[in-house]
């Protein structure tokens, strides 16, 4: 069986040097791909996290960036070789696409290389992403089993569960690892 495991955070650029991303470190991905590379699997795992796996034969593609990850998901995807793919990545629901101050009572930009420190405020306008897990089968033509993981935090079971069959039906999922 031929596996593709996505783990780890996304970045997504504010300017050169700054960017927004989440706490997750991807060791569930790591652990599932461990796993199931020890049991025989033929597992490409992409990974953010370099320090994840200290001494594997198996595959492994590293990125940081939403950009990166999405690539190395296309073109994985692309060659239709794979039977499963397990989507535990924790994947940035939003881009910057602006930074603005206060400058005389108007929003002003500020997007350079690098937005230089030293203003009162700033404020970060984001746009929503493309749901990477709905381009699974919907765009980059997987056939096998899906299965993604669902994080919501301060939920009842019944709001979380129907959260994830949501989920489940937006992206052809098989099974969604549904947690708070």
């Amino acid at each position: 069986m031929k596996i593709l495991i996505t783990a780890g955070a996304t970045q997504v650029p504010i300017d050169q040097v700054r960017a927004i991303t989440n706490i997750f470190k991807g060791r569930t991905g790591a652990a599932i791909a461990h796993y199931c590379f020890l049991q025989g699997a033929e597992v490409t795992l992409i990974t953010s996290d370099r320090s994840i796996l200290s001494t594997t034969t198996m595959r492994v593609i590293y990125y940081k960036t939403f950009d990166e990850l999405e690539l190395h998901m296309a073109r994985e995807l692309g060659t239709g070789t794979y039977d499963a793919v397990i989507h535990s990545a924790a994947v940035s629901d939003y881009r910057p696409v602006g930074s603005f101050v206060m400058r005389d009572g108007a929003m002003v930009s500020v997007d350079k290389e690098k937005i230089e420190s030293g203003h009162g405020e700033l404020f970060i306008k984001c746009v929503p992403t493309t749901k990477l897990l709905d381009q699974v089968k919907r765009n980059w033509g997987h056939t096998g089993l899906l299965i993604s993981f669902k994080l919501q935090i301060d939920m009842s079971d019944d709001a979380l569960i129907a959260k994830a069959r949501e989920s489940m039906a937006r992206a052809g999922s098989d099974l969604v690892v549904a947690n708070c």
